[in-house]
């Protein structure tokens, strides 16, 4: 029970960091909206500076040369970085709704967390393991099915984004765990 709560949490943990990813990229998309329409003309120094903000926030990590340079910022400078952050910047395509589904599942999962805290502490109380144990079933059938509720779209944002290894680790570990838990059942 306690490697489940520690896995729980890191999943949350993981949740939390992305669930914003899709409506930041709503707003990117209407600031380089405004830089081509004409009616945003930042400076150059305003574009590197948004482009590491940016980038930051949609957890694309920084594969360009220019952002991280000491070099004297130019217009050329920033309109190549623009350019290669747009690159990137294309390549994230979320469904419909992935912030929506995200959101929810980080508020559901956290609202799960009590409940796996709760099971923990009375699962080691040997007068209390009968009552547990179904508990526990319960609480592991929930967020089983949490997860695999949001698998879909957690899983595209990541790979779009900081890629997805440690995520899918993490998933197999839950999996192999609630299974665990679930055959406590029979």
């Amino acid at each position: 029970m306690v490697k489940l709560e520690e896995l729980a949490t890191d999943y949350l943990e993981l949740v939390r960091n992305v669930s914003e990813i899709p409506l930041y990229s709503e707003i990117v998309a209407e600031e380089l909206s405004a830089i081509d329409n004409g009616h945003n003309v930042p400076s150059a120094e305003k574009i590197i500076s948004d482009l590491k903000s940016w980038s930051e926030v949609l957890k694309l990590g920084s594969d360009n040369n220019v952002i991280d340079s000491s070099q004297v910022i130019t217009d050329e400078l920033a309109a190549q970085a623009l350019t290669q952050f747009r690159s990137r910047f294309k390549k994230l395509k979320f469904q419909p709704k992935a912030g929506e589904i995200l959101k929810n599942l980080n508020h559901q999962v956290a609202g799960l967390m009590p409940h796996i805290r709760s099971n923990t502490k009375a699962y080691q109380n040997t007068k209390c393991i009968s009552h547990a144990e179904e508990r526990v079933i319960a609480t592991g059938k929930e967020l089983k099915q949490l997860i695999d509720d949001g698998h879909y779209v957690l899983d595209r944002v990541l790979s779009m984004t900081q890629g997805n290894e440690d995520y899918q680790e993490l998933k197999k570990k839950l999996d192999s765990r609630i299974q665990n838990i679930l055959s406590m059942q029979s």
